[in-house]
């Protein structure tokens, strides 16, 4: 019974905090990278220079998360992207360059 009052009271006294995350990434050669996020008002902030041959997927679930994503691929060629979104009050922004052969970014929301 003192442990079950006592999870109670932390509750309301220490506050819980969302999953906030900045990434750059410069050379992505081939790299395969998965993001998953559960919870609410949590953000994702990617930063990508070159993305030869490059698979990023990012899943959040829960309500007020929010995704960023510029792209400056000027050497890029063969990259994917893929962004799902459960939840309400979801957002993404995107600004993507990729200057050479071809680049996809598919969002589910």
């Amino acid at each position: 019974m003192r442990l079950l009052l006592f999870s109670l009271i932390s509750l309301f006294i220490f506050p819980v905090y969302a999953n906030d995350l900045d990434l750059t990434i410069t050379d992505s050669d081939g790299i395969d990278l998965s993001m998953n996020q559960d919870g609410e008002d949590n953000e994702i902030d990617l930063e990508l220079d070159s993305m030869n041959g490059a698979i990023i997927q990012f899943t959040q679930t829960g309500d007020d998360n929010t995704i960023g994503l510029v792209v400056d691929g000027r050497t890029s060629n063969g990259s994917s992207i893929y962004i799902t979104q459960n939840g309400d009050n979801k957002s993404y922004s995107a600004n993507l360059y990729c200057a050479h052969a071809f680049c996809t970014m598919t969002v589910n929301q």
